[in-house]
């Protein structure tokens, strides 16, 4: 196993009290594997993103457990949570304009990347870091090397961010929204060159695109802080069991856009019960005690009590 995620929450004090953005989260990703991670926004999707390469220490209160490996990444020192984040996990961020420096040459951002993680130096850095540009996609690497972040548009800003997180061939890649905010062709395209990237890598694809989604092998789904579903890709999307799924996917233009009734409420954790359960049609009084994540037909996992 890869990565191994046990009863991971994550508490955030706010002046309204302690928050919890997620909650319970049990997930595990095996070698060469990829995982969508899909839901509304403000479900929790990023938090777990981040929470797993523990970038949240300063800012939250994290519980649980999260083993790369076999190492727990909870008890590692600084000098360990280097060599993890890059070289064994890379993260592509979301709002791809604002994730590099933007004083700093795209180019030379990645080349200290290759550098710090030992697989090159000088000009032979460089010289990786053109090509990696290259690969992704890019007919004049060099110029987009010499380029500043402002003189980038969006997408390209993503595909350079891909090709920053691949140019140390990590284990694990985490993207963060990699389609958000791209039109149709633009989204086609990045998420071919970031599949092809990412041969021999496992893949977390965080989206709350269902099309982005349907091009991993798995999909969790999370609802409100916590998975509600989660099984093979294929699986998921043509026998979905949650009825928060099922909104998800009638809600897609090729379904005929149907949005899911009401609207989501943090007030629906606080009461213990079905946290989808005041925008369900089949909600009833047992939809009142908190479902626990079990089997879905030997192919995946679903919280619902009629599923």
């Amino acid at each position: 196993m890869l990565l191994s995620i046990r009863d991971l929450s994550v508490t955030f004090d706010t002046l309204q009290g302690p928050f919890k953005a997620i909650e319970g989260i049990d997930l595990d990703v095996d070698e060469r594997d990829t995982l969508a991670i899909v839901g509304e926004s403000g479900c929790g999707k990023s938090v777990l993103g981040h929470a797993t390469m523990r970038l949240l220490d300063d800012i939250a209160i994290v519980r649980g457990s999260v083993k790369f490996k076999g190492k727990e990444i909870y008890s590692m020192k600084k000098d360990e949570l280097l060599k993890l984040r890059g070289k064994a996990i890379s993260l592509v961020p979301q709002s791809p304009s604002t994730s590099f420096n933007p004083v700093i040459k795209i180019g030379d951002q990645i080349k200290v990347l290759i550098e710090k993680d030992g697989i090159a130096k000088g000009s032979a850095a460089r010289q990786r870091a053109i090509d990696f540009l290259g690969k992704a996609g890019f007919p004049d690497p060099v110029a987009i090397y010499e380029s500043y972040p402002h003189r980038l548009s969006g997408g390209m800003c993503e595909r350079a961010l891909i090709a920053m997180a691949v140019s140390v061939e990590p284990e694990l890649i985490i993207a963060d929204e990699p389609t958000k905010g791209l039109d149709a062709i633009s989204r086609k395209n990045i998420l071919a060159m970031l599949h092809k990237m990412a041969e021999g890598a496992s893949m977390i694809m965080i989206t709350h695109d269902i099309k982005a989604a349907v091009t991993c092998k798995r999909m969790a789904v999370m609802y409100s802080g916590e998975i509600v579903e989660e099984g093979i890709t294929a699986s998921v999307i043509n026998k979905p069991k949650h009825f928060y799924t099922v909104g998800l996917l009638e809600a897609q233009p090729s379904r005929g856009m149907k949005p899911i009734k009401g609207r989501h409420s943090l007030l629906s954790r606080m009461d213990g019960g079905c946290r989808f359960r005041n925008r369900c049609d089949a909600a009833d009084s047992v939809c009142k005690t908190h479902p626990l994540l079990r089997e879905r037909d030997g192919n995946g996992r679903v919280r619902c009590h009629h599923a």
